[in-house]
């Protein structure tokens, strides 16, 4: 066996991901999770202010805008490749689409676990875009949390 003749394999290199698309989706992506976020807590002060009164008489428009910004992010979300982050935007669009359907499961405790969830996903994506390992793990939590409440 010669000096150059060598057992070991030369290194791998992770494959550089071209995060490209994501840099393009993620103002609209804030942009739409913002909204929805402030449509829902708009919905649960307006319901607040109502209580006592005829909940069903609250417009509840504020739920199905919310539901359509979430469909929008999950769209971007698959558009780009991010799949951890649009299971959790998808559990937050289903959970929107059942409010839509009886408003009177959207509470404020409801309203704050959908925030925090869109939170997490940023703060992911914001990981994915410095470069940083993040694992889609981290995510978890507020998945599970969004299926609970969801059924």
């Amino acid at each position: 066996m010669s000096p150059t003749d060598s057992t070991e394999s030369p290194p791998v290199e992770a494959p550089v991901r071209d995060l490209g698309p994501l840099a393009w989706v993620l103002d609209e992506l804030r942009k739409s999770l913002e909204n929805a976020n402030k449509a829902l807590k708009r919905y649960v002060r307006d319901a607040e202010a109502a209580r006592g009164t005829d909940l069903a008489s609250v417009d509840s428009t504020q739920l199905r805008m919310a539901r359509q910004s979430l469909h929008q992010a999950v769209g971007a979300l698959d558009m780009v490749g991010q799949t951890a982050p649009g299971l959790v935007l998808k559990a937050m669009e289903t959970l929107a689409q059942q409010f839509v359907k009886d408003p009177t499961r959207c509470s404020e405790s409801a309203a704050s676990l959908i925030e925090r969830a869109s939170f997490a996903v940023i703060d992911f994506l914001d990981c994915e875009m410095r470069g940083q390992s993040h694992s889609p793990v981290g995510l978890f939590p507020d998945y599970r949390d969004l299926l609970q409440l969801a059924g």
